[in-house]
């Protein structure tokens, strides 16, 4: 009896083990109808339902305006706190708002934090006058942007999402996929202050003046809910049904989840929920290379010094599935020689991930140091030196 019971009991471990195991495998279980699952080491696609559709994405769009916005901060086209004066346009923009009114102005950086928090359409706007001088130039480089990630199943026609029946800045119709908004969320998060925008609960404009607003982030429910959530954008209108492009991070892995046209707000966020868990059930982080270290040294022609280390610009992760039994590879690829004078951070390399033949992960390799050019003596001294045979060329 006691073998037996033994025997029952270490048969119900093993039971347990194989039912986890199992449910850590299960596809995803959602009601939308169009989802997207991808990491941000590398952008690639771990899961998808109907991930090419063409659909209406709401305030999602914004993601884009930021970008845009953002990058002409960092180009120091303008700054954070330049300020914005309103237009009629701005003004007249429904749905969410902060109530701008015409000739008021607003700094840069209280427009961006109320599209990122408060999903503000006027301020949408505003930033896209202001950016391009009207809202249908800046419409058209939202769309080169967009093809310039390779964003194929995207067109935008405004800047803040509205339905095109009432706002439409340049023709034709509005609409993305799930993939494209994976993609667009993934390239902004190279932005660091998109991150800090889109992980902010609470923001005031106008504080303590006539028209103080508080704002409390539309995905609130996503960033309290969901551990490790810190953000994207959420999107609601008939046209488009629920929207979410969220992100999160565990265990040093960035995954991002886009789910559109959810039948409701609760649904929107289970689905989330079921997509990102999957991930996290199945997908970790690796470290190839680091920072810390010169991955590996190159000569210099005619410089001061003869040798050059190259360091990765920036760590070099990738993802891969659970149990797997092997790891990308590295290549390295860097000229044999480089010639003098060299200034620290040149780009002069590249690392490849390689799974097989696919690229999975790249970084580039910068110089860890200047390097003037040697001068004449010096040079003539080298070259004495590899005529006596003591040095080689």
């Amino acid at each position: 009896m006691f073998k037996f019971r033994i025997w029952v009991k270490g048969s119900l471990i093993w039971v347990l083990v194989l039912f986890l195991s199992v449910l850590s495998l299960a596809q995803p279980v959602i009601s939308a109808p169009s989802a997207v699952l991808i990491e941000a080491n590398g952008g690639q696609v771990l899961w998808e339902k109907n991930g090419d559709d063409k659909r209406h994405m709401a305030s999602i769009t914004k993601i884009m305006t930021m970008i845009l916005v953002i990058e002409a901060v960092e180009n120091g086209k303008f700054g954070l706190e330049d300020m914005v004066t309103v237009s009629e346009a701005a003004k007249r923009q429904g749905g969410s708002q902060i109530w701008l009114e015409i000739g008021e102005r607003m700094s840069v950086k209280d427009l961006l934090y109320s599209l990122a928090v408060g999903s503000a359409n006027d301020s949408a706007v505003c930033l896209a006058e202001f950016h391009s001088g009207s809202e249908a130039a800046f419409v058209e480089k939202m769309n080169t942007k967009a093809k310039e990630f390779g964003m194929t199943n995207t067109h935008f026609v405004n800047s803040n999402g509205l339905p095109e029946n009432n706002h439409r800045a340049i023709e034709g119709d509005h609409y993305s996929s799930a993939k494209d908004i994976a993609k667009v969320t993934y390239e902004a998060y190279k932005l660091p202050l998109f991150a800090e925008l889109v992980s902010t609960y609470e923001y005031t404009v106008r504080p303590g003046q006539k028209g103080e607003v508080v704002l409390y982030n539309y995905n609130k429910m996503f960033l309290r809910g969901y551990p490790g959530a810190d953000g994207v954008k959420t999107g609601m209108i008939e046209a488009a049904g629920y929207c979410l492009s969220g992100s999160a991070v565990r265990d040093d892995l960035r995954l991002i989840a886009v789910v559109l046209g959810a039948s409701s707000n609760n649904n929107r966020y289970k689905d989330m929920v079921s997509i990102l868990d999957y991930g996290y059930n199945n997908y970790k982080s690796v470290l190839l290379s680091d920072t810390k270290a010169p991955v590996v040294e190159i000569i210099v022609r005619h410089g001061k010094q003869e040798s050059l280390a190259l360091y990765a610009k920036n760590d070099l992760k990738v993802t891969v599935k659970k149990g797997a039994d092997t790891i990308p590879t590295l290549d390295i690829q860097v000229p044999e020689s480089i010639k003098a004078p060299i200034k620290h951070g040149d780009s002069l390399g590249v690392i490849f991930a390689r799974s097989g033949e696919e690229i999975v992960g790249e970084v580039e390799l910068v110089a860890a140091n200047d390097i003037e050019r040697a001068s004449i003596l010096q040079e003539i001294s080298r070259s004495f030196l590899q005529l006596l045979g003591i040095k080689k060329g």
